[in-house]
């Protein structure tokens, strides 16, 4: 019984000398490689061009976009199936990041009748009055002109708001990235990079809808 327990006892202070060291490299050394790949993932789409001239419906676009993380989305309310989705997703988003600093979600918005499209889509998908949320309204010529501008992957006969896709621009101003929304591993891929930029709050889970964790 006595050698049991001196093997018991060795065993347990070996442990501590050396097993949790190991998993704690492993764990830091897996977790520095997948930021080093979100990082490396990250593109160069060119500067963010200026959307000052857009009048604002609903919220301001910050003063100072250097040194913020932004996300743009396009918003079309005929386009049904794609404002649904992106309705859902940034009602997620803001959900998950609203104590976050330094992040903006812009909407850009093209509808005959812009307050009432914000409101009803505001009202929809329960987005409060935020400075964190902004929605500016453009004509058919300067909705095409900005998707263009932010480099949109849509097809040839596609047309901004057809998918909730959304342009991430970086601390630098840079475009760093394209998200089609309605794709389950694109919207987990830029909830996750993020994150590693600007930390969830305090024990936040990252969360695709309302209710569901992935």
């Amino acid at each position: 019984m006595a050698r049991a327990k001196k093997w018991f006892g060795t065993a347990i202070v070996l442990f501590i000398l050396v097993g949790l060291p190991a998993v704690s490299f492993v764990y830091l050394r897996n977790g520095a490689n997948y930021r080093r790949s979100a990082i490396e993932a990250m593109g160069d789409y060119g500067k963010m061009p200026s959307i000052s001239r857009l009048v604002s419906i609903r919220g301001e676009v910050p003063k100072q976009w250097q040194g913020a993380m932004t996300v743009v989305g396009w918003l079309d309310p005929t386009k049904e199936e794609g404002t649904r989705l992106y309705g859902h997703m940034l009602d997620s988003l803001y959900q998950q990041f609203q104590d976050s600093p330094n992040l903006y979600f812009t909407t850009i918005v093209l509808a005959q009748d812009p307050d009432a499209a914000v409101e009803d889509f505001t009202t929809t998908y329960n987005l409060p009055a935020s400075d964190m949320l902004s929605f500016l309204q453009a004509d058919e010529r300067d909705f095409a002109a900005t998707a263009e501008a932010f480099q949109l992957p849509l097809g040839s006969y596609d047309s901004p708001g057809i998918q909730p896709i959304v342009a991430l621009v970086d601390s630098s101003l840079t475009i760093v990235q394209h998200y089609d929304l309605a794709r389950r591993d694109e919207a987990i891929g830029l909830v996750q990079l993020i994150s590693l930029i600007i930390p969830l709050p305090a024990k936040q889970d990252i969360i695709l809808d309302r209710g569901r964790e992935l």
